[in-house]
């Protein structure tokens, strides 16, 4: 069976070391500890005419640095008892869209929440205060420091997206699943191994995982950091130790879902092969995982076949 990475009877057992840094749960721990405290003074502001069969809110609540991170929620039109709920989370460079992006999920019986990106395509800004430039797009920003780097905030937002969602009367808080693809799909799993409250998760195609190799092996966003190291090769190892502490071949291992649905494509030069199954073979072996192996598809994965699955999966999982 092809594959731009290594073939799929090596990836099935491919479980390389962890670059976990001494004080990194120390971090987190403090950093979740630190966003639990600050409001998330949410608000939603509801839309009529967009989807009659459908509540539409939009949707704003604080970042931990007091950026307004925007949102869309949708809920059936008659709730008559809590639903489970979608957290859903956006590739690189793009932003929330428009609300019927989240129908199918309100058809397929639950509450739906997409959060936007900070600074990214969106609606949402952002607030960055760095010592060090960076290059290109956003993944090097603050790449030299884990206080300054870029995903700090932008990971907080994730659980506290979460707590939005949670407060709602709509959705069943002990039934909330984390969604998403490509940088959605790295969101998930930071999101799943932050927060308590994240009971299932499906990352599909997901980024951010086993740094050291996606810069060697990947095209795309990844070259972003690259560029950095090139311009600044003194600094590959400051980049790199920084970067530790966002990999998310070391965060899920703090991941307490008790199912995870994963996809990959054994052609993703984007997101390759061997740095997804990095982070899916580290899952506690707690954790009920599955993962959909789509042979010939690059970083699109399996499509709309997958989104198909994954409704019937989450169904099963949740309903």
């Amino acid at each position: 069976m092809g594959s731009i990475d290594k073939p799929l009877a090596e990836l099935v057992g491919y479980k390389p070391d962890q670059t976990t840094p001494s004080d990194f749960d120390a971090f987190w721990d403090g950093l979740c500890a630190q966003s639990a405290s600050i409001p998330l003074n949410a608000s939603f502001t509801k839309v009529d005419d967009i989807l009659p069969l459908a509540n539409v809110y939009d949707v704003a609540f604080d970042g931990v640095d007091g950026v307004r991170v925007k949102g869309w929620f949708l809920t059936p039109k008659d709730v008559s008892k809590p639903l489970p709920a979608v957290v859903q989370f956006i590739g690189y460079s793009g932003g929330r869209d428009y609300p019927h992006a989240l129908a199918s999920h309100v058809l397929n019986g639950f509450c739906a929440f997409i959060m936007d990106s900070r600074g990214q395509g969106g609606n949402t800004g952002q607030r960055l205060d760095t010592s060090h430039g960076g290059q290109r797009g956003f993944i090097t920003h603050g790449i030299l420091d884990k206080n300054e780097y870029y995903y700090k905030n932008f990971y907080l937002d994730t659980i506290r997206a979460v707590d939005v969602v949670r407060e709602r009367e709509e959705v069943d808080a002990g039934r909330i699943a984390a969604i998403g693809g490509s940088q959605g799909g790295a969101l998930t799993i930071a999101c799943a191994a932050l927060s308590p409250h994240v009971t299932v998760m499906a990352p599909d195609v997901p980024w951010l995982s086993h740094f050291r190799r996606s810069v060697d092996l990947a095209v795309g966003p990844y070259e972003e950091i690259t560029d950095f190291m090139k311009r600044f090769p003194d600094r590959i190892e400051d980049a790199f130790s920084t970067l530790a502490y966002f990999d998310n071949m070391n965060l899920v291992s703090r991941v307490g879902v008790s199912k995870a649905y994963y996809s990959v494509g054994l052609w993703d030069n984007i997101c390759p092969p061997s740095t997804v199954y990095g982070s899916y073979n580290w899952l506690p072996k707690s954790v009920e995982k599955q993962i959909e192996v789509y042979p010939y598809n690059g970083h699109e994965g399996g499509g709309n076949l997958h989104q198909s699955r994954k409704l019937k999966w989450l169904r099963e999982v949740l309903g």
